[in-house]
């Protein structure tokens, strides 16, 4: 598998350098353009405020100070090693990953990041991997372990065989656990992200009691309502009493369940359907 690292450090200097009226082009024509094709599959606008991306004027000295601390923990060459370790743990399991695949880091909006601790992943077209991050002490630590998330999402997509407009609760409940299962494979427990550390007790246990009612739901547009919960992006109105990424959480204790009970490699466990990773899970059987 041939991995591309967009450099996307020395683009952001090249944008510090340049006049506020060029950026716009330059964030278009230079930062976001080989993930143009990617974005257009899912139909999202191609912009800093889309994306999550750090504002490109009025803000250049928190830009450069994000910068540095990525440049500082060697970001670049991580989501390299991180993705030939990933990689190769798939070869050795047999399962296809695809023949090439390009990743860039991109400076996030803390802002725009807060409900995530400041990071966020985008994987689920084969051959591209996004990640934007607000970086700080915390969050750094677990970036590899996102992109290793993200690239899981390459994987199972590079061979899944069904329509995503058609895909089941069940099924999407089993990409975010497998995926979030793998990070943790490689980076360890204290490496889970906030949108599985942010729910537990309680609200893990009603996001459990709500998805074990609806698991018979399927196309995409109903299916989020469960697996993003109440997230500040979807309207109220779509509520179904899901806490804010229970879907997430829910899926990863699910596939948890059903690696101990199977004694499968996560590895093993991507190319197996989700109906059936949540069925025998046993994880909603209480």
């Amino acid at each position: 598998m041939a991995i591309t690292i967009h450099e996307t450090d020395e683009l952001y200097e090249d944008l510090l350098r340049l006049p506020v009226e060029a950026r716009s082009a330059f964030f278009s024509q230079r930062l976001i353009q080989p993930f143009q094709k990617a974005l257009e599959r899912v139909g999202m606008p191609a912009t800093p405020e889309s994306l999550a991306c750090f504002p490109l004027t009025g803000r250049d000295a928190e830009l450069a100070r994000m910068l540095t601390m990525l440049k500082q923990s060697d970001a670049w060459a991580g989501a390299r090693e991180t993705v030939q370790r990933a990689s190769e743990r798939f070869r050795r399991a047999g399962v296809p990953v695809p023949e090439n695949v390009i990743l860039g880091i991109f400076l996030g909006d803390p802002k725009m990041l807060a409900h995530s601790e400041g990071y966020t992943g985008f994987g689920s077209i084969p051959g591209y991997i996004q990640v934007v991050i607000a970086p700080n002490d915390s969050n750094l630590r677990k970036l590899n372990a996102c992109i290793a998330h993200e690239f899981h999402h390459n994987v199972l997509f590079h061979n899944a065989r069904w329509n995503f407009m058609d895909v089941s609760l069940p099924q999407y409940l089993a990409v975010e656990g497998l995926a979030e299962s793998f990070a943790t494979s490689m980076f360890g427990a204290e490496a889970l992200g906030p949108w599985v550390t942010g729910v537990t007790g309680n609200d893990l246990e009603t996001a459990r009691r709500i998805i074990a009612d609806a698991l018979d739901v399927k196309g995409f547009m109903e299916v989020r309502k469960y697996v993003f919960g109440d997230h500040p992006m979807l309207p109220a109105s779509e509520s179904v009493g899901v806490p804010y990424c229970g879907g997430y959480a829910v899926g990863y204790w699910a596939v948890q369940s059903f690696l101990r009970k199977t004694g499968m490699s996560v590895e093993e466990a991507t190319l197996i359907d989700g109906e059936r990773i949540i069925r025998e899970s046993g994880y909603f059987d209480t």
